[in-house]
C-alpha cells in the first residue's frame, strides 16, 4: 500500500515541475507524508491535495 502512496506523491512533484513551482508542498506533503512541515486534518488535507492536482492552489 505505501508504494501507490509515494507513487501518487512522486505524481504530485511532477505535477510541480511542470508549473515550475518549487519548494515545499504543503498540501500534497500534509496528504501523503506521516510527517508534514505543516499538520491539517485528514479532511484538510485531502480537500487541499486534490486542488493542487486540479490547478487551483500551488503549494
Amino acid at each position: 500500500n505505501s508504494g501507490g502512496v509515494v507513487i501518487d506523491a512522486i505524481r504530485c512533484c511532477k505535477l510541480a515541475l511542470e508549473r515550475d513551482k518549487g519548494g515545499i508542498l504543503y498540501s500534497p506533503s500534509s496528504y501523503f507524508m506521516k510527517h508534514p512541515p505543516k499538520q491539517y486534518t485528514d479532511d484538510e488535507a485531502y480537500r487541499m491535495t486534490e486542488e493542487f492536482i486540479a490547478g487551483n492552489r500551488e503549494d
